[in-house]
């Protein structure tokens, strides 16, 4: 089993129904394994409720942001005060669930053959339940799509459940600017133009174990847009 440290970045949004039983679980896994909490200031006091549950803990750290909220600019925060520490391995994921803490051990052991290791629900043993055909077609059209216009050769370009050596971040961060969620094609973009190796690993997705959903449709067309933006920008 690999030792080396980790530090998982978690941004947070009104997830106090998910985010105790969600770190309670990262914490039994046997790894040395951190946790970092980036909370956008939500207001069912996520953050508060985690703090409380975990105050003696040097394992769990929670930063509150009140300037500009988004999962991207909370997501490089993250990432940059992971790489304050002496961490090995960065890691990321969301906080309802839908990223199961039961994968991030086969994801960690994966990472001694390559740089980064992604999350996948679209490859052999990986599987996308408990969501409608519709959303599932979408999805796959926006994978195609995703593939064919930044050449980012994954089956699931859109996982935000992911590990990464130190190194990879270290190399992109001070390129990654997107604000929401695009964040997570922006990463693996900019990873692709550094040569980094990209592993996958199969995992279950779920619904969101509770709360609501922030994915709308007016976010899915603008991602989409976003992919044709980083393209052109980059030339």
């Amino acid at each position: 089993m690999n030792k080396k440290s980790v530090v998982i970045v978690i941004p947070t949004y009104n997830e106090k129904e998910n985010i105790v039983p969600l770190i309670d679980e990262i914490l039994k896994i046997p790894l040395d394994i951190k946790v970092l909490i980036i909370d956008d200031n939500s207001p069912d006091k996520t953050a508060d409720i985690v703090k409380e549950r975990f105050t003696d803990n040097p394992r769990v750290s929670v930063y509150v942001r009140t300037e500009k909220k988004g999962r991207g600019l909370a997501e490089i925060f993250g990432f940059k005060e992971a790489l304050k520490s002496s961490a090995e391995i960065i890691g990321e994921m969301d906080a309802d669930f839908s990223h199961h803490p039961s994968f991030i051990s086969r994801m960690i052991e994966k990472i001694d053959h390559c740089d980064v290791v992604v999350g996948s629900r679209y490859i052999k043993e990986g599987k996308d339940i408990e969501r409608g055909i519709l959303r599932k077609v979408i999805s796959k059209m926006s994978h195609i799509y995703i593939r064919a216009i930044l050449g980012i050769k994954l089956s699931d370009p859109t996982s935000g459940f992911r590990f990464f050596r130190r190194e990879a971040i270290e190399k992109i961060i001070d390129k990654l600017s997107a604000e929401d969620p695009f964040i997570i094609t922006e990463v693996l973009f900019y990873l692709k133009k550094c040569n980094v190796r990209i592993c996958e690993v199969p995992i279950v997705f779920h619904q969101r174990k509770a709360g609501k959903s922030k994915l709308k449709p007016d976010i899915l067309f603008k991602y989409l847009f976003k992919v044709l933006l980083l393209r052109i920008g980059y030339g």
